[in-house]
């Protein structure tokens, strides 16, 4: 089975929030026969308790620079949409999150947990799926930046 996703992304904390962006280069154009598919961006709870899409938003025309590195990432929730499906809520601490970048540039996810630290400051770390159940652990997202 192929996975449901063309890249892993990258995630940084933005003034407290998730912000998402590709860890590989992003073309200026989109290949031909993925022109029109907009960007999407969401974050899906994959607690099972309380599964569900916690931000849904798709941006028919991208016109900001492109999401492809730390500096240049989409905050959770802050984006302007064309469309949103769902808007964004409240992230919950200690929840097995993930977070997709989808549409005419491919499809980017990243699986992760929003924490706190003894201290009592957020961090990212990474979440784990066994026998189709997530859970977060104590370790910090190898694929974030600070």
């Amino acid at each position: 089975m192929s996975k449901p996703y063309d890249a892993v992304a990258g995630l940084t904390l933005r003034s407290g929030k998730p912000c998402i962006f590709s860890q590989e280069p992003l073309p200026q154009e989109p290949p031909d026969y993925m022109k029109d598919m907009g960007l999407a961006f969401r974050v899906f709870s994959e607690s099972p308790s309380a599964p569900g899409y916690l931000w849904d938003a798709w941006f028919k025309v991208w016109k900001k620079p492109l999401p492809d590195s730390a500096s240049t990432c989409v905050a959770y929730g802050e984006a302007q949409s064309d469309i949103t499906r769902h808007p964004a809520k409240p992230l919950p601490l200690d929840t097995p999150l993930s977070f997709d970048m989808d549409g005419q540039y491919g499809r980017h996810n990243v699986r992760f947990c929003l924490r706190k630290d003894s201290q009592g400051k957020r961090y990212l770390s990474t979440a784990v799926r066994k026998d189709g159940v997530s859970a977060c652990t104590a370790d910090p997202l190898k694929n974030s930046h600070p």
